[in-house]
Order: structure tokens, then C-alpha cells, then sequence
């Protein structure tokens, strides 16, 4: 807890003339991260996760130094789409693409017409709390009502060449407005050999009839931390796909929270985690419906191997009086290795009457009958075992929209598959 209340008094002596509201913001939400510690294995929420090597490192905060030299080529770089970059915690706008009907702002700018955002009221989740109070670096993405984005929006955040161990918090909101509809790819890149951590908040708000496509990739330095939290706000009629795909990274937790705010909404949530050597990989899901006539379909599917470790933990909250809900939740898991371990925990907790409901998880090893059926037709054994598992992910990388991004990610999983299994 030390370092991390060194880094905070360096950042308000960083900016001192910051505006009076958000400084009284951050000293509120440091408060309440130093209340609730850093998560232990006594928590229901966390056990399965050790986030003790968080305490070991002494990680700083990214100053004006810390920006390396930029590559001439953007690593993670999707083609056909609109670019927003940031670089080792800073935001790049001269190599930034905003399309017409898009207006992005930095989060400070933000923050002065929207604090209500910011404010981080009961939420218990001390990574929450510790993104509010030292939020350096953040963007919003407006998109005006009835506008079509028809590229997708790519915001990359790349960490390369530290020569210490960094900490960002960046905090993340996108707007989509009205009638509008877009898809924004966010997008964590890392490649160093010394240690960071990285601790984003992502606020996602759809206004009447909006549509939005959210692909989150993440795949970070296997010396990284990352821990994220993001939130979703369905108004009226709203419709989200949500697809993430995460690779990265030695420690991985990511909090997904959902509300429908009135009647009619949409929303698809779907994740594929791929861990090997020692990685670890939490991700814990929180859906309520609280408004008449709301869909919600989730799949997550993990493959792990080696002596990595996984867990999904995902509730369906149902309030009184809701009408015509229909929800689904479903976790399937597969494992590489003897020594990989998943732990998987569905909810349901439903307090009305007119709703249909359900939910399920398997985890299990590679079909051996299937394996059998493709080695009589002549097929290699690591051959045989990439076509099974890429099957087994396949209806996770099918639904995203976009042909660009899909083929992006079908690669990067091919090759990850391609690797786990010659290793195996």
C-alpha cells in the first residue's frame, strides 16, 4: 500500500492547479481504496485470484518521460478502421483518426460536464476505487445521435519499452448516442520485459435505439497486471455485442457489470480466454435486469493449458416486477493440461415470475473420440488438436461484426493454438 500512497501524493503535487472538484474526487476515492485494501482470498467475490505480487513491485506513475520513440508501425494495428492511439500512458492525437459525428474529448475535459460519471458511490471494488483517484490518462468518445460509424473505431493503448515498472489508470467513456450505431474495438498492446500494471475503467452508455459492437482485446506483456472494470447503461431499446478476447498478461481480472435502464434491450455478452504457463485469469460478470422486456445471452469459454488457472464467475440478477425477461448464461471450459485448473461459479438470482432463465458451465479435456475420428482420416495428431479447439472457439470469434477485426483475431488465436499445442 505504500508505493501506492507515494504515487498519489506525487500526482496531486504533479498537477497542482487541478481543478477543485476532481482533486476532492481522487483524495474521496483514495480514501476509500486505502478502507478496502487489495482484494484477499477471504473475499467471496475474489477468492480464487492472489493479487499479493501487486504489493511486491514498486510501480510509479508515467510522467512526461516516460514516451518512447513512436514506431513507425503501431503495433495491433487493424486495418480499415479509425485509429486513437495512446503510448506508455499518453494519448497520441496527431496519429488519431476521428471520424464526422464523433467528438472525443480527454478525460479531464470530460469530466467537468459530466462528474456524475466519475463518481464511484457504493461500488465496492477497490480497483475502482484506486482507477478514480489516480485517473491519468482517459479519453471520451461521443457519438452524435443518429450517426452510423461505418469503420470501426480502434482505440489501441500500447505499453513498450520501460525501462521501470509503470502503473496507468486510465478511464474510458463511450457515448452512443440516439438512433446511432457503431463499433469500437479497444484494444491493450504490451511488449516489455519489466513489470507494469495497468488498471482501466470502461463506462459504456447507450442511449435510445442505439447499437453498439465492443470487442475488447487483451493482449499485454506476460510480465503485465491488468485489472479492469467495465460497465454497461442500456436505455431504451439499446442493443450491445460485446465480444472480448484476452491472452495476455500473467494476472488478469476483469469486472463486467450491466443495467437496462427502460424496457426493450439487447445485450450479448461473450469472452474467449486463453492462458498457459502460469497465467491467471478472473472474470466476473454482474448483469441485473431491472426493466420489462429485456434480452441477455452470455457465453465465455476459456482453453487453458499448462499450469494456468481460469475462473468465471457470473450472476443474473432478475428484480421484482420485471416483465418478459429472458436471459441466459453459459461458461464452457476446456483443458490442455492435468495441471491447468478452472473455476466456474453461474448465478441466477430472479425475484419475479414472468422470465425465462437459465444457465450452465462444463469443463473437460479434448474428446478423444473426436480426436480418433480425425486421425483415421490421416490428419496429425497437433493438426487434429488445433481443428477441435479452434471449433471450440469458434463461436465466440463469429460474432463479431467486422470482417477486419474478426481476421485480426482469428489469427492472433490460431497462432496462440498453433504454439499451445506443439508446446503440450
Amino acid at each position: 500500500m505504500t508505493q501506492f500512497q507515494e504515487q498519489f501524493e506525487a500526482l496531486l503535487n504533479y498537477w497542482p492547479d487541478e481543478d477543485s472538484t476532481l482533486r476532492q474526487l481522487r483524495i474521496k476515492a483514495f480514501n476509500k481504496f486505502k478502507d478496502l485494501g487489495l482484494p484477499s482470498k477471504k473475499w467471496e467475490d475474489w477468492q480464487f485470484t492472489d493479487f499479493s505480487s501487486l504489493e511486491k513491485t514498486d510501480y510509479r506513475l508515467p510522467w512526461a518521460d516516460s514516451l518512447p520513440t513512436l514506431p513507425s508501425i503501431i503495433p495491433g494495428r487493424i486495418p480499415n478502421t479509425h485509429l486513437i492511439l495512446m503510448f506508455n500512458g499518453h494519448y497520441q492525437p496527431q496519429l488519431s483518426d476521428i471520424p464526422k459525428g464523433v467528438t472525443i474529448s480527454t478525460g479531464f475535459d470530460h469530466f467537468k460536464s459530466n462528474p456524475d460519471l466519475y463518481a464511484i458511490n457504493g461500488d465496492l471494488n477497490p480497483f475502482f476505487a484506486l482507477n478514480t483517484s489516480m485517473m491519468n490518462l482517459g479519453i471520451s468518445i461521443i457519438i452524435d445521435a443518429n450517426n452510423i460509424i461505418e469503420k470501426p473505431i480502434q482505440v489501441i493503448y500500447v505499453m513498450t519499452n520501460l525501462s521501470d515498472p509503470l502503473m496507468n489508470h486510465p478511464r474510458f467513456i463511450f457515448q452512443v448516442g440516439k438512433n446511432a450505431e457503431a463499433t469500437i474495438v479497444e484494444h491493450y498492446s504490451g511488449s516489455s520485459d519489466t513489470s507494469y500494471f495497468i488498471n482501466p475503467v470502461t463506462q459504456v452508455i447507450l442511449e435510445t435505439n442505439a447499437v453498439l459492437n465492443h470487442i475488447r482485446i487483451q493482449e499485454e506483456s506476460s510480465t503485465a497486471s491488468h485489472t479492469a472494470s467495465t460497465h454497461y447503461t442500456i436505455g431504451r431499446e439499446g442493443r450491445l455485442n460485446s465480444v472480448s478476447v484476452s491472452s495476455g498478461s500473467k494476472l488478469f481480472r476483469h469486472d463486467v457489470k450491466l443495467a437496462f435502464k427502460s424496457k426493450g434491450g439487447y445485450a450479448s455478452l461473450n469472452g474467449l480466454s486463453l492462458t498457459e504457463k502460469d497465467q491467471h485469469h478472473d472474470q466476473h460478470v454482474l448483469l441485473e435486469h431491472a426493466s420489462d422486456v429485456c434480452q441477455s445471452h452470455q457465453l465465455f469459454k476459456y482453453i487453458l493449458s499448462d499450469k494456468s488457472s481460469g475462473v468465471f464467475n457470473g450472476k443474473v440478477i432478475v428484480r421484482e416486477k420485471t416483465k418478459q425477461t429472458d436471459a441466459d448464461q453459459s461458461n464452457k471450459n476446456l483443458l490442455l493440461s492435468p495441471t491447468a485448473l478452472m473455476n466456474s461459479n453461474p448465478q441466477l438470482e430472479i425475484y419475479a415470475e414472468d422470465v425465462k432463465c437459465t444457465h450452465g458451465s462444463t469443463t473437460g479435456q479434448i474428446d478423444p473420440e473426436a480426436l480418433f475420428y480425425l486421425r483415421t482420416r490421416g490428419i496429425g495428431i497437433h493438426k487434429a488438436m488445433e481443428l477441435i479447439i479452434g471449433g471450440f472457439s469458434k463461436d465466440i470469434i463469429d460474432k463479431i461484426n467486422n470482417e477486419d477485426v474478426k481476421s485480426y483475431i482469428n489469427k492472433k488465436v490460431t497462432d496462440w493454438l498453433e504454439g499451445a499445442v506443439q508446446h503440450g
